[in-house]
């Protein structure tokens, strides 16, 4: 991976010419979880004009030589221009949030949803904004007897919801999806091939296209075994609390509605708990097939306390003009 092979990337899209011809270096972030992925280009401008403007699309491609991996369409939302040396700086989202945000996406508000299910919460929000909504099954059979969004924008009280249960709300190009985190899906629902990884066997840092480094992160073992909440009992004026597990517990804090929905609740946590075990951060040659929720598999190269299946939370890629391209990665244990 990397070795005798030329890294090559470039968009397609408004300004592909200008940009490919003069990108000096880049950066995409593909994130589980609430983050939206992005990407980052430097442009070289002496003497240049016509680079595309805010709400412009960019497909990109990554990967080596000829064999490049389409990562998705991103939307400019922001340009920023730098006298000396004379450069643009392109941000752009997977997600459009476009400047004039037509919609009200990134408004905030206060109101209230009674008697819904999860899933048809989620759709009614999103598709507001023009999203195709893609809501994991699971999701379908969760009641929502009350809850309230207040002075919260749409996605943060979506992010907020999702991070409650465990799961992600994402949104990715005209998708927004509402899944477990940890699936092993990609957001158009496709799976995700593993990738494996092994140690080269000359693993040094002076052979920079081949060197492999990981760091393990593995906390003292929670111990936590159970989760508890309280729930008002609005007719009697009781408060009661229902737990989940075994003792000791962690206590939530948020009173709830019913004690259905307080014991989702602890079993959302509980499942969240027991997900967080150990981690591990990669810095490795650049590999397009990295994707954000996907497993990578270390081999038996690696120490035995490294090998195995990790969930990868998140990559950063970057490259530049003089042939670099590295990631970094964190992964978590899946469930």
């Amino acid at each position: 991976m990397g070795l005798g092979y030329k890294p090559q990337a470039r968009v397609s899209g408004a300004g592909a010419a200008i940009i490919n011809s003069r990108l000096t270096s880049w950066e995409r972030i593909d994130a589980a979880g609430t983050q939206t992925d992005q990407l980052t280009l430097n442009v070289d401008t002496t003497g240049q004009s016509g680079l595309p403007k805010e709400g412009a699309v960019l497909n990109w491609l990554e990967g080596y030589d000829d064999n490049l991996i389409d990562k998705g369409r991103f939307i400019i939302t922001r340009i920023v221009p730098k006298l000396f040396p004379p450069s643009v700086t392109i941000v752009a989202t997977a997600a459009p949030f476009q400047v004039e945000d037509k919609t009200g996406f990134k408004e905030r508000r206060t109101r209230s949803f009674e008697n819904i299910s999860l899933a048809n919460l989620f759709r009614n929000i999103v598709t507001a904004h023009g999203f195709s909504p893609r809501v994991a099954t699971e999701f379908e059979s969760v009641e929502i007897e009350h809850i309230d969004q207040v002075d919260e924008t749409d996605s943060a009280f979506l992010n907020r919801i999702a991070r409650e249960r465990d799961a992600i709300a994402k949104p990715v190009n005209d998708l927004y999806v509402l899944a477990k985190k940890g699936e092993i899906k990609t957001i158009t629902g496709k799976n995700i091939p593993p990738v494996t990884l092994g140690v080269p066997s000359q693993n040094s840092p002076s052979e920079l296209g081949q060197f492999i480094n990981c760091q393990l992160d593995k906390p003292s073992r929670s111990a936590l075994m159970g989760v508890r909440a309280n729930w008002t009992d609005n007719n009697k004026g009781e408060e009661n609390t229902v737990e989940v597990g075994t003792k000791p517990f962690k206590k939530l804090r948020q009173s709830y509605d019913s004690a259905d929905i307080a014991a989702q609740a602890c079993k959302d946590e509980l499942t969240k708990i027991q997900r967080q075990g150990s981690s591990v951060a990669l810095d490795l040659p650049g590999d397009p097939k990295l994707v954000a929720e996907g497993i990578l598999t270390l081999n038996n190269t690696f120490p035995a306390e490294m090998a195995g299946n990790w969930s990868i939370d998140k990559i950063t890629a970057r490259g530049d003009s003089k042939g670099g391209y590295r990631c970094s990665v964190t992964a978590t244990q899946p469930k």
